[in-house]
């Protein structure tokens, strides 16, 4: 069986297991009783701790395995939905819950990139990471919704014990993929110099529409539907309208050496605005099956995007670069919005403003991108 093979096992499950539960913490954390202000907060507190944790984890990926380190994102995992199943609404509570949570992002979304990177073939990057992104979808389709029968019916208990066992076999695929040591490392110090403004400003805008997912959810929650099985439909529908699109899409894109970016941005900025003035639970369904389309296509094309750039670089110290840039850039926007202490729908409005002004910068894919394929021809 070939790694990428091993890898998208992995993805399958791990994404199943992790939408099982992960969607439904603001709601849980308002359940509670934590004001959607102290929930802004949360993410607050989250994204600082995942900004501070990222340099401790690349000193420990280089002296353990990325496979262990994995192993351990799997009990801090488990960890965040045991401590949340039993969280009193006090701050202390909610900074407790916030550290675990970031430990376990970072460990994962680290070596999930690392692995990924590593693996993905120069000259397939978008067949590589649309097949990736095709079985993220696959493995989430149905998790939120099977996740909120088993929480109504069973309890958190034991929706966290079928997540951890979940998680530590999604693992065994990845202990099977031999870890490349990159011997010429490139300086952290370097890429931050050597990596384009154009795709710094992309990056640090782009967070706004990866923060409007977050945040999304509540406003389905309390502006269109308040069931939890809702949210699980709305994510099946989500899944059904991206998966063969995707295939498509990386065809077209390969075929015509061309990422369809900015018209990707701007057809989901309209379905946003669609989704934010519409109150009807039915038609919100129809958006959201064409929010599934484009939301996913710009899912592809900027981890593709991101992921060319990054085979000018060493692989573990690009992860490490841009899931710096990301963290800080969501807790710099979350401090923003804690402060301004608007409407959901007054935030929502904010991150589509932001995804509209992405349409004006283009992305440099580097030398194993579409634009050097192009000079090249």
């Amino acid at each position: 069986m070939s790694n990428l093979k091993k890898f998208n096992i992995f993805v399958i499950i791990t994404s199943f297991a992790k939408l099982l539960v992960e969607l439904f913490i603001p709601l849980i954390l308002y359940d509670k009783g934590f004001s959607i202000r102290e929930i802004i907060l949360f993410h607050v507190l989250k994204y600082l701790f995942c900004t501070i944790s990222i340099p401790i984890i690349y000193k420990l990926g280089s002296i353990i395995s990325y496979s262990k380190l994995m192993l351990t994102s799997s009990i801090f995992f488990s960890a965040t939905y045991l401590y949340l199943n039993f969280l009193n609404k006090t701050t202390l509570s909610l900074i407790i819950l916030a550290l675990i949570f970031a430990i376990y992002l970072m460990l994962y979304w680290i070596g999930r990139h690392t692995y990924a990177l590593s693996i993905i073939e120069d000259k397939k990057i978008t067949d590589n990471v649309s097949l990736y992104s095709i079985f993220t979808i696959l493995g989430g389709i149905p998790a939120t919704y099977i996740g909120a029968k088993i929480l109504s019916n069973f309890g958190f208990l034991t929706l966290t014990i079928i997540v951890l066992i979940l998680m530590l076999i999604s693992i065994i695929p990845l202990i099977k993929i031999k870890e490349n040591s990159t011997s010429n490392k490139t300086k952290i110090t370097n890429i931050v110099k050597s990596f384009p403004i154009r795709n710094y400003l992309f990056t640090i805008f782009d967070q706004f529409r990866y923060i409007a997912n977050l945040i999304f959810p509540l406003f389905i929650y309390f502006y269109i539907k308040k069931e939890l099985g809702y949210l699980g439909i709305i994510n099946i529908i989500c899944g059904i309208g991206s998966v063969i699109y995707i295939y498509f899409l990386s065809k077209k894109m390969d075929k015509n050496k061309k990422d369809y970016l900015k018209l990707s941005i701007i057809f989901l900025g309209i379905i946003y605005i669609f989704k934010i003035s519409i109150n009807n639970s039915t038609l919100f369904l129809l958006i959201t099956f064409f929010e599934g389309i484009f939301k996913s296509a710009l899912d592809v094309i900027t981890q593709r995007n991101t992921y060319a750039y990054g085979k000018n670089y060493s692989t573990k110290e690009y992860v490490i670069f841009i899931e710096m840039l990301n963290n800080l850039t969501r807790t710099i926007i979350f401090i923003i919005f804690y402060i301004m202490n608007i409407s959901l729908k007054g935030l929502l409005v904010v991150c589509i403003i932001f995804l509209c002004i992405t349409v004006l910068i283009k992305y440099d894919d580097g030398k194993y991108g579409y634009n050097n394929t192009k000079k090249a021809v």
